[in-house]
């Protein structure tokens, strides 16, 4: 028995902000700087304690450095590219997403992709959105709201499909 499942949703700024962070949450080097920033930190803050007298502007700018750096990553460079995708036509149009067991076809206005599930190499569940990432591109994903689901059922049956596609979902 052939499954199939039509999804409609419009997305938009908020949408594209929040699935940068998400995105760059998933990515392993994005881990790794955080625990590199994390111990930076540390170590600058263990010196400028154990220094004992405060700390000159540039030892300073050293230790807001570490929070800068998550600041940028999770809130200034989502915000950017959010605000670009919003301001291109062919990001913020309603999107048909039809999912099958042939893999995921999203189309609008301006055309189609089809993306077989080969193409795909996992299935990331937030609260609010659905990641599919992409097996050939470390950068490239799709993003599903949750909010396109118009019953449980059919929510169900996404997540069936890319159980039975993905080998991570």
């Amino acid at each position: 028995m052939v499954q199939s499942l039509t999804l409609k949703y419009t997305p938009n700024q908020r949408d594209y902000a929040s699935v940068m962070r998400l995105f760059f949450w998933q990515r392993k080097g994005t881990k790794i700087s955080l625990v590199l920033v994390i111990i930076a930190f540390g170590v600058i803050g263990f010196m400028l304690i154990a220094k004992g007298s405060p700390p000159t502007f540039f030892e300073l700018i050293w230790l807001l450095l570490p929070p800068f750096f998550v600041l940028y990553s999770f809130y200034i460079q989502p915000s950017r590219l959010a605000s670009k995708a919003a301001a291109d036509e062919q990001l913020v149009t309603e999107a048909t997403w039809v999912v099958d067991d042939d893999g995921v076809r999203i189309s609008s206005r301006f055309g189609s992709t089809d993306l077989p599930w080969t193409a795909l190499k996992k299935l990331a569940t937030t609260r609010e959105y659905y990641l599919l990432l992409s097996n050939t591109n470390d950068n490239a994903f799709r993003f599903l709201p949750r909010r396109a689901f118009t019953s449980p059922t059919e929510e169900e049956l996404f997540l069936q499909l890319a159980a039975d596609h993905l080998p991570s979902a």
